[in-house]
């Protein structure tokens, strides 16, 4: 079964400075829509140091969580101190990720890089670009419709989460593959992948959207788990 770390569940259930940075001056992105796993990363950096970094994200648990570790890192920082921030460094501070997931540190790194090299344009192209956020973010962050305002019975989440599968299934098997819950435990739902959606660039691609769907239906954030296939 894939596991996460207390830090990385953490970052995912209580994610720091998600969300739009209206003055940014620096501009990162990495991944894609497409694939599920797409970030924006936004700094304002003043003189040679980042005082402020948010971030959006199509992604999952461990996408969010690498996304708000990385914020986290980057406050206070000089450019050069963020220069040193790697895959791996981002990796290590959430107590590892597994193998299937490790991409989601990649993508941080590559979007800081990114938002580094933005940032060290000359100033002529930058004014020329305008402000860094200005366009509409085309990644809506994961959150519930419409919060509940009582906890549901754990029969009646059981019956949402298998409403959302019945949904979403005709999907799945037109890839050639399907989704069953296993349990459902706190904030984590653990689900069986079978078929093609067992493959590792597949399941993130479906977890990412089955977690959003998950979280609107039940009202309340939620950490997607895959376990083996038997």
């Amino acid at each position: 079964m894939l596991d996460y770390s207390p830090t990385l569940t953490d970052h995912f259930l209580n994610p720091r400075n998600r969300g739009p940075l209206e003055d940014a001056n620096a501009l990162g992105e990495a991944g894609a829509v497409r694939t599920g796993d797409a970030l924006r990363l936004m700094l304002r950096i003043e003189g040679a140091t980042i005082r402020a970094a948010r971030f959006e994200t199509t992604g999952g648990g461990p996408e969010i969580a690498a996304a708000s570790a990385l914020t986290e890192l980057l406050d206070g920082k000089s450019l050069a101190e963020a220069r040193g921030i790697t895959a791996g460094y981002i990796e290590t501070v959430l107590g590892g990720l597994p193998a299937a997931e490790r991409s989601a540190a990649r993508v941080a790194a590559e979007a800081l890089a990114a938002a580094l090299r933005d940032h060290a344009q000359p100033p002529a192209f930058r004014a020329a670009r305008g402000a860094r956020a200005a366009r509409p973010p085309a990644i809506a962050p994961l959150k519930p419709a419409a919060p509940s305002a009582a906890a549901a019975a754990p029969a009646d989440e059981i019956r949402a989460v298998e409403d959302v599968l019945a949904g979403m299934r005709p999907r799945f098997r037109a890839d050639g593959g399907d989704v069953s819950l296993v349990d459902i435990a706190g904030p984590r739902v653990r689900v069986r992948l079978s078929g093609t959606c067992s493959g590792c660039q597949l399941a993130g691609l479906t977890l990412g959207g089955l977690q959003q769907r998950l979280a609107e239906a039940l009202g309340r954030a939620v950490l997607v788990v895959p376990v083996p296939a038997r």
